[in-house]
């Protein structure tokens, strides 16, 4: 972990990875559900597929047609109605789920599209995968699971210094099965659970994790109340800050090995102030945002390339961003 992380608010929304030696992961909106989309060095991995076949519009948009891992975290339909439909339209080369069968047509439709796919069936067993040169490390769920969110499966992603935790709808009893029996590291970003509900985080696993950025995967109006104002306010109260897809749109995170990462939103404006803040040390206190109008900082340094808008491009590419906090190593 380093000393120092920054994070840049980006006010472009990205629509593919910066470079091919970043980590990509995108909390895609898809309303009152979860799916996530992660990519490196030309690997893709998928948790989760929403509530419909919606997700395949994105993955198309990506220029994608081979899911390398995909990963139902657990088998309510917000987490697995689009799966289907991503097997039967996409290569998946490896499907894993938390191997808690549910009795729902949605879970037999999976299920049978698993096994029409072709695709290498993993177990949730405590296990490393490899993606590109990121890591994926499996937090199988308790023993004797019998409940599909506390039976949820949950991802550390791991790339270099940087962290990110994905724990489908798990509630209090498995947070804190996690807490006692497994690793669980402080880390750069976390997916709340249970969609920011009450019960999908306690103060004991946020000052476990202790994330700089908290990404909540919530539809507009939902029946449910999600997130939950509680919940919101401890991981604010721990220094995060918290991205909510239903008013952020999809959340996107690029990651470099040495920790540090930019986030950038779906519906940021198209211009203001890029804030940039400390993420402390365990022993240092919280870097204080600077108040007032900011002055222009860096907050990327293109030593390959050239400077455009807040990131790095080739240097035989053409800039479409009006200027923003990336800079120039050499004129």
């Amino acid at each position: 972990m380093t000393a120092s992380l920054r994070i840049a608010l980006v006010l472009v929304f990205a629509a593919g990875p910066l470079t091919g030696q970043q980590l990509e992961l995108r909390f895609v909106d898809v309303g009152q559900g979860d799916a996530v989309i992660i990519r490196q060095g030309g690997k893709t991995a998928l948790v989760d597929a929403g509530s419909s076949g919606e997700i395949t519009l994105q993955l198309r948009g990506l220029g994608l047609d081979t899911i390398d891992l995909a990963v139902a975290s657990h088998n309510h339909a917000d987490h697995i109605g689009g799966m289907a439909t991503v097997l039967t339209q996409f290569v998946v080369r490896y499907y894993l789920d938390n191997g808690v069968p549910h009795t729902t047509a949605t879970y037999q439709r999976t299920i049978q599209a698993v096994a029409a796919s072709g695709a290498q069936y993993l177990r949730p067993t405590a296990r490393t995968i490899g993606l590109g040169s990121a890591s994926l490390r499996v937090i199988p769920p308790p023993p004797g699971a019998g409940d599909q969110n506390n039976g949820s499966v949950g991802l550390l992603v791991e790339f270099g210094d940087f962290r990110t935790l994905l724990t489908g709808d798990s509630e209090l009893p498995e947070l804190e099965y996690w807490l006692r029996y497994d690793s669980v590291p402080r880390v750069q970003v976390v997916k709340v659970a249970h969609h920011g509900s009450w019960n999908g985080t306690s103060p004991a696993w946020v000052e476990r994790t202790r994330p700089a950025v908290a990404v909540i995967s919530v539809g507009a109006r939902n029946a449910y109340g999600h997130p939950s104002a509680q919940a919101v306010s401890q991981w604010e109260a721990a220094g995060a800050r918290v991205y909510r897809t239903d008013r952020d749109g999809s959340v996107v995170v690029f990651a470099n090995r040495d920790g540090t990462f930019v986030v950038t939103t779906e519906r940021a404006p198209a211009t203001g102030t890029i804030a940039l803040r400390g993420y402390p040390a365990d022993a240092e206190p919280a870097a204080r945002p600077a108040e007032g109008p900011a002055a222009r900082a860096c907050c990327r340094v293109c030593t390959r390339g050239r400077a455009c808008g807040n990131t790095c491009i080739s240097r035989s590419y053409r800039c479409r961003q009006p200027a923003g906090c990336a800079c120039d190593a050499r004129p």
